[in-house]
């Protein structure tokens, strides 16, 4: 049970936004910080409490929760004029959902330590319905002390956690995650626009696909999207691109070769380069039928 925590909740985008209200739904005491305030006080309505910087809601609350886009942005959010870490005391919880690289996350697990406040990095998976919902799954990394404290609040915005290993373990699986996902939504709407381009029918890929032995609930949720031309973004190319970058510089430093990836990014390169940054990830492929001169479409 929350029992009135109090939980402070910064970052209110696609995915921050969702959790929050789950957060204040169950039972928390919820102070809520965003850099655009209007997406926080949109959320007074449901009892949440708006913090004019992060110093103030850190001063608050007893766990403060992060989501944001960048590692930059987050690295302003925790260690910034105002940021978190100057108004910490000791005994505090910091969580943080945001996807980073590991090396970032155990820098942040350091300097939060220096003060004595525990910290947990939990990327997420599930996109925007997920954090609606309250059904994401967490990959957290942390002391296991330190993910006990975080589980109240795990309950309250996800269906299930795995617990990685240290920190820095956490964002590592959150990134491989991304690179495959990226590979499979390229590889599907390849598939599927090379289909309508030779007069076969794309949805019959997704069925046979679907009936395979490398079927996917993934590629339901993504190629049936294409199929009705929904390009609702539920997680933006711009950030997917930030991802696999992230991906890229953690295989550099490990002498990893992972070409796939590196391949897929530039998809998103090309993306981004055709002013597409903010739409979702499946509206990569919308850049390849502009290039060849068909659209994926049903027959019937």
């Amino acid at each position: 049970m929350a029992g009135g925590q109090r939980v402070g909740f910064l970052g209110l985008g696609l995915m921050g936004r969702g959790m929050a209200r789950n957060l204040a739904s169950k039972g928390f005491q919820v102070t809520v910080w965003n850099r655009s305030r209007a997406r926080a006080t949109a959320l007074e309505g449901i009892g949440a409490t708006v913090a004019d910087t992060p110093a103030q809601l850190m001063a608050a609350v007893d766990v403060a929760c992060t989501c944001v886009s960048t590692p930059a942005a987050l690295e302003e959010v925790v260690a910034g004029k105002d940021g978190l870490l100057s108004t910490a005391r000791k005994g505090q919880l910091l969580v943080d959902f945001s996807t980073i690289g590991p090396d970032q996350a155990r820098s942040l697990e350091r300097r939060a330590g220096a003060v004595g406040v525990d910290f947990v990095e939990a990327p997420v998976t599930g996109s925007k319905t997920g954090a609606e919902k309250g059904t994401l799954l967490i990959m957290a990394g942390a002391t296991a002390a330190a993910l006990a404290r975080a589980e109240p609040v795990f309950r309250a915005v996800g269906e299930r956690w795995i617990h990685c290993g240290p920190v820095g373990a956490g964002s590592q699986v959150k990134l491989a995650g991304n690179a495959l996902i990226a590979a499979m939504l390229q590889s599907l709407g390849e598939g599927m626009l090379l289909a309508t381009r030779a007069g076969v029918d794309p949805a019959k890929v997704l069925e046979v696909v679907q009936a395979s032995g490398f079927r996917s609930p993934y590629f339901d949720f993504k190629g049936n999207a294409l199929l009705r031309r929904d390009f609702e973004t539920h997680f933006a190319i711009d950030l997917m691109h930030k991802d696999l970058g992230l991906f890229l510089d953690s295989a550099a430093s490990h002498r990893v070769p992972t070409p796939a990836a590196a391949a897929v990014r530039q998809c998103y390169e090309l993306a981004r380069a055709a002013g597409k940054g903010e739409q979702d990830i499946g509206a990569v492929i919308t850049v390849f039928e502009q290039l060849v001169g068909t659209e994926i479409r049903p027959k019937s």
